[in-house]
């Protein structure tokens, strides 16, 4: 009977596009659910896509209900301890609590000015600055610290659940990078010659090489995790307009 129930209860959980990554939000005490209806912000930062949910109501001053959805940012920024396989193993998908930070007015307890937003999680502590758009983080373990900017990004990538929506963006950004690719590359040989065709052939390759480093791929360069997808995707979308370069 038990195990009767626990498959219905997961039938509902999935139907409801509910995944593990979501279960585990609540573990960490955040009940907001990453999802479009709760994105308020997305960040761009080297390839890699970071979003930021919020449960509270619309009106709040402060919110302690928030929730970071980013690629393992020891490992983006490097304040990971050294793992010689860490390069080989996918970008998997970290959850960390957040909230907004405010100063204080003169009574010392009324929030007034707002700061932006801190996250802790996964050995990491850090905070967001929506005014100069940089992303300060610290390791818990090391006391290392790193600082970068970011690229507001209003477009919504899921990162937790809604496979399909990543599948289905990753297929279609895939097929229209190989069609520009495609066009460009006759285009080249035809103003220019076969041999600036080779040249952009070869570039081709390097710039997929780079792509697998940046994001993360499997040995024939192909993304394998949800994160992976997304800054596939990204990289995607800024590679076309350089082929017009090839052609001008």
């Amino acid at each position: 009977m038990i195990t009767v129930f626990r498959q219905y209860k997961f039938r509902l959980l999935k139907r409801a596009g509910v995944s593990i990554s979501l279960l585990l939000a609540a573990s960490f005490g955040a009940a907001v659910v990453p999802v479009e209806t709760n994105f308020i912000l997305g960040m761009d930062v080297q390839g890699q896509r970071l979003n930021l949910y919020q449960g509270c109501q619309e009106g709040n001053v402060t919110c302690d209900d928030m929730l970071l959805v980013a690629p393992d940012l020891q490992r983006l920024w490097h304040i990971k301890p050294h793992d010689k396989n860490l390069d080989k193993s996918p970008y998997s998908v970290k959850l960390y609590r957040a909230k907004t930070k405010h100063s204080l007015c003169k009574d010392g307890v009324t929030p007034c000015g707002f700061q932006g937003y801190q996250f802790e999680g996964a050995g990491v502590k850090g905070f967001i600055d929506p005014i100069d758009k940089k992303i300060h983080t610290g390791n818990e373990s090391t006391l290392d610290d790193s600082s970068v900017t970011y690229k507001e990004n209003s477009a919504y990538l899921p990162l937790a659940s809604q496979a399909a929506l990543i599948d289905s963006k990753y297929a279609a950004s895939d097929k229209a990078l190989n069609k520009s690719y495609r066009v460009t590359q006759h285009e080249v040989r035809r103003l220019y010659g076969k041999d600036m065709a080779i040249d952009l052939k070869k570039e081709q390759i390097q710039w997929i090489k780079q792509r697998s480093k940046d994001c993360g791929a499997d040995a024939q360069h192909r993304p394998r995790t949800q994160a992976e997808k997304v800054c596939f995707i990204q990289q995607n979308d800024s590679r076309e307009p350089d082929y017009f370069l090839w052609i001008d």
